[in-house]
Formats: structure tokens, sequence, C-alpha cells
């Protein structure tokens, strides 16, 4: 049965409980600073993002509001836009008040002009931990979550549609980031689904914990020390173990002195820590996962006269010999300091662990590799041809385009066209190149997940490059006049970079521009009429979004009518 809905009213309530002195801290402000922007000349300025964090100052009073950029903030794609950061500082008895108007009147005019704001739904609170092992994306828009955590009330736009450009574009996004880091740290750019939301920040500050290891017994211990006006309560710290999606240790025990010990066995997986507050009912401090250093291994190697030298002699494009020396890493003998720390069952866990997520990454056609034995190279090419069929039904419903150097009209009516869902947006970009009979062209590298620049066309000079056949786009519209189809609800361009218009390119993607949640790609690893037919890879990219603008980009250059091979309708 689904419990009560969250709501405004439930929201004010909870920080009404939660700001009062002890409770969490003892609060006497809150600092406000807004990313604003004024879409046109004379329009109402818009919330971007705006923070509102409690806080304890020694002195009273307020701080009037101060525009921190002293120049206006154009980005260049977006340069009709004027961005502005502001910041002022409030007493904490208007905290729960201006929330009030602002569900009340849709109003949002805490510093004294109003600011517009989308219809804003309200979230349920988090408790948000500081960066441990791994980082905490929403700590990139916080202020200062370093010590035992926050709790984060938010008012969202759901809508989001003053910004469709920043989605449309990210690099849009990206520059009003950049704009106003010098101003304050704020990591829009990274947290897109936060712009037009309000948050507000209540950091723990009534105690301070730290999470941490014993070193003869390895025990997770857990160290409070209170605020000075704080009175000392009880609490609960607890410590818990996952791996391999079990819990495989979990311990807790009353926390009342300085520090408490929590004896652990030793089990696989990582540490997280937790205090909480019977009293209250509220989470005091929270860590991430977090690892401790039983061993370290030193080696020392020879380095700089000391070192070995390989010496070789290559020409240089003019054909004018250089010598290169490099010189080679010899390591010295091993050094542990410490005990290194074995799993007593062996690594069988985790084999079997990494081969379910191979499996995983296969059947989601993440990571897939093709390796066809002699003589079956073509069932291996329809293979890759399906699994390229099946990734246009899972996600193109709004569009799929092609880009490869190589391809063809064979090759767009065997992906392409077999796109299932009615007028989806397809596009297929070719450079006009014929390949090699026996398509051994060679092969390019998978790219290395996480990496931006493998994924970005690549500006050559054309130098070392096959020149487009000139009857190549000929040959190509009469395979697509000579096919018969109905062409029933096909959306389909396909174009051909000839000219001076646009780069030259090498990648191959399949791109699929998702609205909303962001374009996903698909790097392929060799050209489509090669699919399969050797060793290659089919990867997903980190950065789909970006794939796709710099195929806009390239796209968009080559839009004269002599880059246009066919269409439909």
């Amino acid at each position: 049965m689904a419990g009560p809905k969250w709501d405004s009213q439930r929201a004010r309530e909870e920080m009404v409980r939660l700001i009062v002195p002890g409770v969490l801290g003892f609060y006497t402000h809150f600092e406000v600073t807004e990313v604003f922007a004024v879409p046109s000349v004379g329009g109402a300025p818009v919330n971007i993002f705006s923070i509102l964090v409690a806080e304890e100052r020694v002195a009273g009073g307020v701080e009037a509001p101060v525009l921190l950029n002293p120049d206006r903030i154009r980005p260049k794609l977006l340069n009709e836009w004027i961005f502005g950061v502001k910041r002022y500082l409030k007493p904490i008895t208007e905290l729960v008040p201006a929330f009030d108007q602002l569900c009340d009147s849709k109003e949002w005019r805490l510093s004294g002009l109003p600011l517009q704001v989308a219809d804003l739904a309200p979230i349920p609170p988090q408790f948000v931990p500081p960066d441990s092992t791994g980082t905490v994306p929403l700590n990139r828009i916080l202020k200062n979550n370093f010590w035992n955590g926050s709790h984060v009330f938010e008012w969202a736009d759901p809508a989001k549609t003053l910004f469709k450009p920043f989605f449309d574009n990210p690099a849009t996004l990206q520059q009003v980031s950049d704009a106003i880091r010098p101003y304050v740290p704020i990591g829009l750019d990274g947290l897109s689904d936060r712009c037009g939301n309000i948050v507000v920040q209540l950091p723990v500050t009534v105690l301070m914990t730290k999470f941490g290891q014993a070193r003869t017994s390895g025990d997770f211990t857990v160290t409070i020390a209170w605020h000075p006006k704080a009175t000392p309560r009880s609490l609960r710290a607890t410590c818990e173990k996952q791996h391999d999606h079990t819990i495989s240790e979990f311990m807790s025990a009353d926390a009342q002195a300085p520090e408490t010990l929590l004896p652990m066995h030793g089990g696989e997986g990582l540490h997280r820590g937790a205090v909480w507050d019977d009293q209250n009912h509220v989470l005091l401090a929270a860590s991430g996962e977090l690892g401790f250093i039983s061993s370290i291994a030193l080696r020392m190697h020879a380095l700089g006269l000391g070192a070995p030298t390989r010496v070789f002699t290559i020409r240089d494009e003019n054909g004018v010999a250089k010598e290169i020396k490099v010189g080679l890493v010899v390591p010295g003998p091993e050094n542990i300091v410490g005990e290194p720390r074995k799993n007593p069952a062996g690594d069988w866990t985790e084999r079997r662990i990494y081969r379910e997520e191979s499996a995983r990454l296969a059947r989601e056609k993440r990571f897939v590799q093709y390796r066809p034995a002699p003589g079956h190279q073509i069932a291996e090419h329809e293979k890759a041809l399906a699994d390229l069929r099946l990734l246009m039904h899972q996600y193109g419903q709004e569009g799929a385009w092609l880009w490869d150097p190589y391809l063809s009209a064979d090759d767009v009516l065997n992906t392409l066209f077999h796109c299932p869902h009615p007028n989806s947006d397809l596009r297929g970009l070719t450079a006009g190149y014929d390949p090699p009979a026996d398509t051994k062209e060679p092969q390019k590298t998978a790219p290395r997940s996480g990496c931006v620049w493998t994924f970005l066309p690549t500006w050559l000079t054309g130098k070392g490059q096959p020149a487009p056949s000139t009857t190549f786009a000929g040959k190509q519209r009469a395979i697509f006049e000579g096919m018969t189809s109905n062409l029933l609800d096909l959306k389909l361009e396909f174009r051909v970079k000839s000219g001076p218009a646009g780069w030259a390119f090498h990648d191959r993607f399949l791109i699929f521009p998702i609205t909303g949640r962001g374009a996903l790609a698909w790097s392929l690893g060799t050209s489509v009429n090669s699919l399969g037919k050797q060793h290659h890879i089919l990867q997903r990219a980190d950065d789909g979004q970006l794939i796709m603008q710099a195929f806009l980009d390239l796209w968009e250059q080559l839009d004269k009518p002599e880059h246009l091979i066919w269409n439909a309708p």
C-alpha cells in the first residue's frame, strides 16, 4: 500500500522540525546564491538554479543582495541571454516563510525582486554524504559538504521547458557553467537535471564524526565530538558491508562514548558508516563507501643517467633522419609494507562476477566482440547487422543516425530501413569512399571508456585519405531508385561529404538523439560493410550527447544540393 504523498506542506513541516537549534545544528542565518538569466531584452529574470544553505554566524544581521559578476555573462552559443549570480544573507526565521509564499503565490521574491520560477514540485528530502572513494553528484552543487553530510530539500522544475537549449546543445550549459564558476563553485554542467530548481541545504554541524578502522584489529571505529552548545545524547552507530548483492557484514552499537568500536570479521566489501539519532529520528552522519589501506607495495627503478637507453633513427615528413632515445624503466625488487589482505575463498567469486558482467554488457550491446571463425564471416556479419537493428528497435523511437565514411546505399538498406518506428528521424552520413574489394580496411581501435576526444570526429587534413568517387552519389541513387518499397512512414536523409565544406572524418558511430534523456551513441569499430567480417568491438560510448553534437556540426555544413544523395519522403 502506498504511503502518504509527499507535498510542500510536509516538506515545510519537516524543515521546521530540523532547523530547531540543537537538532542538526545551531543555525542563525541562511546564505542564498541565485544563478539567474534574462532570456531577452526587457524580459523578466528567471531562476537557473538557487541554493539556500543554513549556517551559524557569529554576528547577527543580514547581507543585502550583491551581484557577484561585475560583467554580464553572455555565452557564445546563447548570446541573446544574459546570466548573473546573486548572493545575500537572511535570518533563519525567514526560511520557511519564503516557501510559504512560493507555495501560495507561485512567486520567488526572497531577494526583494521577483525571480520567475516554473510550477515547482517538492521532492522528498535526501541525506547527502561527503565524497569518499567515489563522488556524490549532488556535491557538485552543495556548499562545503565535506564532514558529516547534509539534509537536502528540493523544489524541482519537472518540465524544464525554458531550458531546452541546454539539452539540445550541452555545450551551451557547459559555457554557462564555465562562465559562472569563477564567481561560485557550482557545477551545473554535470547536473543539468537541477536546472530551474531551488535547493535547501541543512549541513549537520551539531557534532563532528570521523569513521575509521582500528589498526591492529581491523574493527570499524566511529569517533564523535559534540558542538560546544550541544547537550550530548544517546546515538546509534552502524557499519555495513555489501558484496555481490549480499550484506556481508553489519554491526550496530550505542554511541555514547567519544569513540565507538564496531567489531568486524573481515568480510568482503567496502565499509559504509552511519550515525542515527533515535531521539529526534534523524540521520546525523553517513559515509559513502570507505576503503582502508592494509598494505602498500613500493618499487624503485633506475632513472636518468643510470638507466639504459634504447636508441633508434626515424625520418620525419621531409626525409630528415632524427635520432630517438628512450630511457628504459628497469624495476627493482618490490617491497610490501603491511600484510596484504586476501579472500580466504580465493578469487573464484571475482572471476564469476567478471563473467556475469561481461555477459550483461554483451546482452545489452554495451560491449560486444565479433571474432569470426574462418569461413563464418558472413554469418557473423549478419549477426552484427542484427545487433544494430536490435539497438534501433530499443532506442530509435525518435531517430537513428549512422556516421561512416564508407556508408553506402546497401548499408542504409541493411540498417536504417529496418528501424521499426514510424517517422523516426533517420540520417546517414558518408564520405563517399568505396570500400576495398576484400573489405579488409585498417580497423579503428575501440574507444576508451570515458575519453571524450576519441569520440569526436577526426580533424584530418585529408592527406592519405582516398578521394570520394565522382560517381559514388549517382551509384547510390540508382540503388535507391531501383529498389521496390512503399516507403511507409519512412523519414530518411542520406548525405555525403564532398567538396570543401565540412571536414574529413574516420570514426564510425550509430547515434540515437533521445530528447530529454540525452543522446546515446555506439562506436561500431569498423564500417557497416565489414561488420563481423573480422575482429572488432561494438561499444557504447560514454559521451553520446557530445558525439551527437559533433555529428550535427558536420551535418549542418553539408546542406547544399550537392551533398544530398537521397531522401524520403
